[in-house]
């Protein structure tokens, strides 16, 4: 097994206040206020949670954690033949908070789409997603150097053999660029509620790790232009969607219930302990 880790220096500060947030930072949105529950966890880094039937006609249980990059970092922690929840890679990376990352091979392990890690290949794009175009290889998601992060359109894996791309990882679909909708494909993966992880880098350069918890009558799950209308209303400029369904997890160094934050669904129950075993998560440092 492969990890990534490395040493967290940084301690959990909790202040926690409710307030009601107009979701629409773009004048045209349709979205309504919901309450969110904020926790502040320390210099550049805040917990949002809203559990409201406000938004898309059902229930939605959403979680985000706002990150200010020039305080903290991220990477990616991986294992390559076998799989494991996103709350041990990150326990075991050190990390201070978390969320599932890419799409990967359920049965063998690994990640199907290309990841590069410090410089290093681990993970080539399965030929056949290639072949077929899909969807899952139309965003990147680019760490380093240093605490940069961002996310774009993403190219075939050759692009990303030089040292300018230290970090990446192929997911996708990509849903915002320049705070404009990519436009999606019809069918069930895009047009149905699932289920979502995804990240995005707002208007004022701040990154949000967001998860929509789904498949439960508390919890709707979003399709992408949900998702997509969502991250708009919210200030995102640019915006790439993540592996979903069993795997969305978003984990928190010290919280209870082993740190899981959101309702996992695998288990099929509203609660924090049905987390899917994933093959890589994005860390925050």
């Amino acid at each position: 097994m492969n990890h990534v880790f490395r040493p967290l220096l940084l301690f959990l500060v909790g202040v926690t206040t409710c307030f009601a947030l107009p979701l629409s930072s773009v004048s045209q949105s349709p979205l309504p206020s919901i309450s969110w529950e904020q926790k502040i966890l320390g210099d550049g880094i805040t917990w949002k949670h809203a559990h409201t039937e406000a938004l898309f006609n059902g229930w939605q249980n959403l979680n985000i954690l706002e990150v200010n990059p020039k305080k903290h970092r991220f990477g990616l922690a991986y294992v390559t033949d076998t799989l494991l929840p996103t709350s041990l890679l990150a326990a075991q990376a050190g990390a201070l908070a978390a969320v599932n990352a890419g799409f990967f091979n359920m049965s063998e392990g690994g990640s199907v789409t290309l990841l590069k890690v410090n410089g290093q290949f681990i993970n080539k794009t399965q030929e056949k997603l290639i072949a077929e175009k899909s969807e899952i290889l139309k965003g990147a998601l680019v760490l380093g150097p240093g605490k940069k992060i961002r996310v774009e359109a993403a190219g075939p894996d050759r692009k990303y053999e030089g040292k300018k791309y230290p970090t990446v990882l192929l997911t996708g679909p990509l849903l915002l660029t320049d705070g404009l909708p990519v436009e999606l494909a019809k069918r069930p993966f895009n047009d149905n509620r699932h289920p979502r992880t995804c990240t995005c880098i707002t208007n004022d350069k701040k990154v949000l790790l967001l998860t929509a918890d789904g498949r439960s009558n508390q919890a709707f799950g979003l399709s992408l232009p949900e998702l997509t209308a969502l991250l708009q209303a919210l200030g995102c400029k640019q915006a790439v969607n993540l592996d979903g369904g069993g795997s969305t997890t978003l984990w928190i160094k010290g919280m209870p219930d082993n740190g899981v934050i959101n309702m996992p669904s695998d288990n099929k129950k509203f609660d924090h302990f049905g987390e899917r075993k994933v093959a890589n998560a994005v860390l925050v440092y």
